[in-house]
């Protein structure tokens, strides 16, 4: 509602809740602190009972409403007396009555611009009392080019929930006690019984089931999934640490107002799903920042749709995509696209070979790398996973240089055994190597290597070991890290990789970050802290919306853009927190930051 003070008065036209959650709206949002003076009436009387309204003194409100005579209230302000008894109203669950007040105050109505307000609140009223078909009439006929853009958005989802509920009226069967009386009444035209998995669109997005948890809600609850005991308990403690730096610290000062409730998802799939459960049944959160491990993901994603809770995941995984999972670490796709276009662009890369870890994160960032070369008519020479869980990569890399697979190269060793004869070589030294190892196959421009600095500092040395030195290596953000010289020292000169959370150069954004977690915790922030803290600017932007409801809250981070976080700024696109990464290289021993002109 950001039109001009005049407005403040739809204090009272503002309703930020929709019938499917059952807690009573006690007062409204408005950004305004006090109430303009214009078009006041003498008695001011529907500006007190706004006044006690705002400070949920329900009670006191409506003996000032009740107690009024319509002759006392100015022609100009009627409307908003019927509004605020509807409101009212609708707190209390009286949805015929609410319907009443507001199709009043829509007819008293003087002023064009508050007429949409005042029809999305009528429709609310009669989505309450299960009368879906004027409740969607009512939602089309709003001006919404009238209206501001977070009241846009709850007018949409209003509109799509009545139109779920006037399908699912048309579709539902009275009784199916068992699967065979089921089956006789889809024999007879009917629908089965509706179900509450999620279903996929045409993207493959999971999305809402037909059946939905409704329960209560607080605006001001935010969840944290993390694990706070078992292996994992580290990151869980940095994740609160970062979530809570960012509450306090808000620009938006209604941040401070907001409450943190942390629960324990421990290290496997069941503990978070149980923590999950309590945080929406109990604790009644509107969003929730988590997990932080990728186990159980595919689980959690469906449970956040049943539960219509928007989820803010920091695991490293980019997948299921789901309507209500939002990923806030770097993004696979992100790191690619900039390594992959610098690599073809500036370095004249065009065949790669790639190493990753047999699990999901490992798989994800293999396929969207090479997903990203083949758009770019590039090739794929060799790609190799090996289980994470090694700490000899030599067979791996022995398939990328084609040294696994002798029998291909039976002619060659043949020449070598000749060779040996004839210069009466009987024993393999250092010296005589050359005459008994086969030569490695470099068929391919750059190695990308899908896994973390420590693991990339073990593998690269190995190539050097098979003989293919001077190799160029590509990368992915966690090779921000001192482990990776320490371990690769000179073999991994000049490579390249994303950078996720820049302290080789950090940008504003990022140095604030630094300086306040350091001086608050007097520790060096990683990337975990600032993806944290990423995710928690994130939920803060969205709840200045003012939403009421967690599929509010959803659409609101959905659409949100433009966040100033740890990692610099970031938009939501495709329910990922899109970043443009800077690239850094290795050079002389040490990382710096370059471009597609600095070679």
């Amino acid at each position: 509602m950001q039109k001009s003070t005049r407005l403040y008065s739809l204090v009272s036209a503002l309703i930020f809740v929709t019938a499917c959650s059952s807690e009573p709206v006690k007062k409204t949002h408005t950004p305004f602190n006090e109430p303009t003076k214009t078009n006041q009436p003498k008695s001011n009387l529907v500006s007190k009972a706004q006044a006690l309204y705002q400070k949920n003194d329900i009670k006191g409100a409506t003996k000032i409403l009740e107690g009024a005579y319509l002759g006392d209230i100015s022609i100009k302000e009627r409307s908003e007396y019927w509004n605020l008894k509807g409101l009212i109203a609708l707190g209390g669950k009286k949805f015929d009555l609410a319907s009443q007040n507001f199709r009043r105050a829509i007819e008293e109505n003087l002023v064009p611009e508050y007429r949409g307000y005042y029809q999305y609140n009528l429709a609310t009223a009669l989505h309450g009392s299960s009368n879906y078909q004027e409740s969607f009439d009512i939602l089309s006929a709003i001006d919404l080019s009238a209206i501001d853009q977070p009241q846009q958005n709850k007018v949409l989802f209003l509109k799509e929930k009545v139109s779920k509920m006037m399908d699912f009226a048309k579709k539902k069967v009275e009784v199916k006690p068992t699967v065979k009386d089921e089956n006789k009444a889809i024999e007879a035209g009917a629908s089965p019984t509706p179900s509450t998995e999620p279903k996929l669109d045409e993207k493959g997005m999971l999305t809402s089931p037909e059946i939905v948890y409704t329960g209560e809600v607080s605006r001001k609850k935010i969840g944290l999934l993390i694990p706070l005991t078992g292996k994992y308990e580290s990151f869980g403690k940095k994740v609160q640490r970062s979530v809570e730096l960012a509450l306090q610290h808000s620009t938006d000062s209604r941040a401070k107002d907001y409450e943190l409730v942390a629960e324990d998802s421990g290290d496997n799939a069941e503990s978070q799903v149980k923590a999950l459960q309590k945080l929406v049944e109990e604790d009644r959160v509107i969003a929730v920042i988590g997990p932080v491990i990728s186990k159980g993901i595919e689980l959690l994603a469906k449970k956040s749709v049943f539960y219509q809770v928007p989820m803010i995941t920091l695991a490293q995984v980019q997948s299921p995509t789901a309507s209500h999972l939002f990923f806030c670490s770097v993004s696979n796709k992100d790191q690619t696209l900039q390594t992959v276009q610098y690599g073809m662009t500036s370095k004249g890369f065009r065949i790669f070979a790639i190493l990753a870890p047999s699990n999901k994160p490992g798989e994800e960032m293999a396929q969207t790398f090479k997903d990203e070369v083949l758009a770019r008519n590039g090739e794929i020479a060799h790609l190799e996973f090996y289980d994470p869980n090694i700490t000899d990569f030599r067979s791996a890399v022995d398939k990328v240089l084609g040294l696994a697979d002798l029998k291909k190269r039976a002619t060659e060793l043949k020449e070598l055994e000749e060779k040996r004869r004839e210069l009466n070589i009987t024993r393999k030294t250092s010296r005589t190597a050359q005459y008994y190892n086969l030569p490695p196959i470099i068929d391919f421009d750059a190695v990308f290597i899908a896994d973390e600095a420590k693991t990339a500092g073990q593998i690269i040395p190995t190539f050097a070991y098979r003989d293919a030195k001077n190799l160029k290596f590509i990368g992915i953000s966690s090779w921000n890290s001192s482990q990776l010289i320490q371990r690769a020292q000179d073999q991994v000169e000049e490579a390249i990789f994303p950078v996720g959370f820049n302290t080789i150069k950090p940008s504003t954004d990022t140095k604030a970050f630094y300086d306040l977690y350091s001086s608050n915790y007097n520790a060096a922030p990683g990337e975990l802290d600032a993806l944290a803290f990423d995710a928690a600017s994130l939920v803060i932007k969205a709840m200045s919306g003012g939403p009421s409801t967690r599929e509010e809250m959803r659409m609101m981070i959905e659409t949100t853009k433009e966040v100033q976080g740890a990692t610099g700024e970031f938009t939501i696109k495709e329910h990922r927190c899109a970043r443009t990464l800077p690239l850094a290289r290795v050079y002389k021993g040490k990382f710096e930051i370059i471009n597609e002109e600095k070679n």
